[in-house]
């Protein structure tokens, strides 16, 4: 058998030579492979950090799909894809990632987080409250997922476990304005205004240049009948966005609530034009032209509304109150006034206060007086606090507000209309 000379007085086969010289290089090869690919990896993964940072998302998101191929069992970088996303307005794509993120690793708090927030993006507020969940499982003291939250809960109108998140989110970090806004929203929702008005007063505090806390704050005012102070907050957010489709709405409303009802129409038509889809603002539309007299264009409004949404319980619930209302013989329907307000109430899931007053209405306005006193009872029922609700019982029945009580039993589950 051939040798080779290894080392003085020692020979070494040449199968088993070169087998361990095959062996030196295939390590030499994979720690070299394996130091450039982390390299390269930290370098992209840096570099689309710094994309994001500077407002550059497609590029980020570029460089993190490249990290995610490199190191597709990194939950790190399959975060970041799904943050960016995210920044970039795209909730369902960051869904995907993040939830790949979380899968990967278990006890990544902030891809929970981040999954929560993604999934508030779309209105799946049982599915983020589940993610949250686990988030606050693992870090306790997040405040950030105590408010994220507690916006989910805001979502799924729950204003008692809203607030008790935001007071949780708030005790650990009070310098952060959104803890103050969220929480005002949820103290909203359980027209608790005056308290509502304190957290946005102090999220303006710490940042003034959120325009979604003065129309929040706006609508607070406007609950409590201070038109004037609700309109200076409307004006205020849209001359710091003025695209802000919500506060020229809200604005509208406004100048209904003071009887202007003119003005209200043009800021309603502002709004359609922004959103020519919206059933809400044709309803509201439809209002303030009923208030008007012009009861044709309120009819077509409110058949408008329908229209786009036939399961849209405000809009039946409004014609009917024209059909039992409107000074125009022409218009006036009672049955078929009490059958659209019934089929309003019924629709609703829970069903609304707000309805089932506007159906009390009707059936005063059709001389059904006893029928609409009972139907008034089991709105106040629903919503005990709506001071609204008692005001008119008491016109109703001309009694003192002392002796107001709920004489029908609260079947349903409490509901609050949406503020926003």
């Amino acid at each position: 058998m051939i040798t080779l000379k290894a080392y003085p007085g020692a020979t070494i086969p040449v199968k088993r030579n070169l087998l361990w010289i095959l062996g030196w290089i295939v390590i030499i090869v994979a720690s070299v492979t394996t130091s450039t690919w982390a390299d390269d990896f930290i370098d992209i993964f840096r570099a689309g950090q710094q994309a994001e940072e500077s407002g550059s998302l497609d590029q980020a998101l570029t460089y993190y799909s490249d990290a995610v191929k490199i190191a597709p069992q990194s939950s790190r970088a399959w975060a970041k894809r799904g943050e960016a996303y995210l920044k970039k307005g795209e909730p369902r794509l960051a869904i995907k990632d993040l939830t790949r993120a979380a899968k990967l690793d278990p006890a990544y708090a902030p891809a929970f987080v981040r999954l929560g927030f993604a999934y508030n993006a779309v209105n799946e507020y049982a599915r983020a409250i589940e993610a949250l969940d686990a988030a606050i499982r693992l870090e306790p003291s997040s405040s950030e997922a105590l408010n994220t939250r507690g916006f989910a809960f805001n979502g799924l109108n729950d204003y008692d476990r809203a607030i008790k998140d935001f007071d949780s989110a708030i005790a650990l970090n009070s310098n952060d304005a959104r803890y103050y806004n969220n929480r005002g929203f949820a103290l909203n929702g359980k027209n608790r205004f005056e308290l509502a008005i304190k957290d946005f007063d102090k999220a303006i505090e710490l940042d003034s240049s959120n325009s979604m806390v003065y129309n929040n704050r706006g609508v607070a005012f406007m609950r409590l009948k201070k038109f004037d102070r609700a309109l200076e907050d409307f004006n205020k957010t849209i001359e710091m966005n003025s695209r802000f489709a919500s506060a020229y709405h809200n604005r509208g409303m406004a100048y209904s609530g003071k009887g202007r009802h003119e003005k209200a129409v043009e800021e309603f038509s502002k709004v359609i034009e922004m959103n020519p889809d919206s059933p809400v603002l044709y309803k509201d539309r439809g209002t303030a032209y009923s208030k008007l007299g012009e009861y044709e264009l309120a009819k077509k409004d409110f058949e408008k509304s329908v229209e786009l949404d036939k399961r849209f319980a405000p809009g039946y619930s409004g014609l009917g109150l024209l059909m039992a209302t409107a000074k125009d013989d022409r218009l006036r329907n009672p049955a078929m006034a009490k059958r659209l307000a019934e089929k309003a109430v019924s629709l609703g899931d829970p069903p609304s206060p707000e309805l089932t007053r506007n159906l009390a209405e009707v059936l005063k306005a059709i001389n059904e007086q006893g029928a609409a006193i009972l139907t008034l009872r089991k709105a106040i029922a629903m919503d005990p606090s709506n001071t609204e609700f008692r005001e008119l019982l008491q016109e109703w029945e001309k009694t003192p507000a002392s002796t107001v009580t709920v004489r029908t039993h609260h079947t349903g589950t409490k509901g609050f209309t949406n503020l926003w």
